[in-house]
């Protein structure tokens, strides 16, 4: 067993099993981390630097890696592993983010990639590779780190959204995934984003109706969703868990 290989046998992944479980436990440990030194962290620039630096690092070097892995296997295609599904375009967004401290980027990885992280961490499309292999650090760091880095500008930077902010960020995710359509039109085989058909396993995709019905579907629910989300941000803000004395 090549715990790097793409075709031999590895451990199955198994829905919530151990490893799955302990994603989870260390997410929200570096989360509540990050919450309780947040001030030290901030009175100190060299090391709000390095964490974000370090956190850019490591999501290139993620994808770096997971690239060579389908390079050195043998099956790298442009029908599926470029950077274009949501997952990948909002690690893209979070290392603007962690690069500029834009307000911009934080709004769109804060929706769209936390709201879209957390969900692929529930529901994983990640086939049958579970722990120890590659495709399972892989897959579960980069959706974790995305939540990470949001978690990270929103008490050390104090980064905030808006109302207008969930609008903002569905009308620009709407006009990616009319860009992503044309992409999968023109590429054999190519289903970024499942703009063509669901995913291959089981996934919320299910709930809403076949091709193409559901891709609006989904378009009112990432609103909800993204609505959902502003209201839980402004109750932590109104408690003040997002705010620093």
């Amino acid at each position: 067993m090549s715990l790097f290989s793409y075709s031999q046998p590895s451990p199955d992944f198994v829905l919530f099993g151990p490893a799955h479980i302990a994603v989870f436990g260390v997410l929200i440990l570096v989360c509540v981390i990050i919450a309780v030194f947040r001030r030290a962290i901030r009175s100190r620039p060299t090391v709000d630097a390095s964490f974000r630096y370090g956190l850019v690092a490591l999501f290139v070097l993620l994808e770096a890696v997971y690239q060579m892995w389908y390079v050195v296997n043998g099956v790298w295609g442009a029908h599926f592993a470029l950077p274009l599904h949501l997952s990948s375009i909002t690690w893209i967004t979070a290392v603007v983010m962690l690069l500029t401290t834009g307000q911009r980027w934080f709004e769109i990885t804060f929706f769209a990639g936390v709201g879209s992280a957390l969900l692929t961490l529930v529901t994983p499309d990640v086939g049958n590779f579970g722990f120890p292999h590659f495709r399972f650090f892989h897959f579960f760091s980069t959706h974790a780190l995305v939540i990470v880095a949001v978690v990270y500008m929103l008490f050390v930077h104090r980064k905030h959204v808006f109302l207008r902010s969930v609008f903002r960020v569905w009308v620009y995710l709407n006009v990616y995934a009319a860009g992503v359509f044309m992409v999968n039109w023109f590429v054999p085989y190519a289903n970024y984003m499942y703009l063509m058909e669901k995913p291959p396993s089981p996934s919320p995709f299910d709930w809403f109706g076949p091709w193409p019905y559901y891709i609006f579907v989904l378009q009112a629910v990432s609103l909800v969703v993204f609505l959902i989300m502003y209201g839980v941000y402004k109750l932590l803000k109104k408690s003040g868990s997002t705010r620093s004395p």
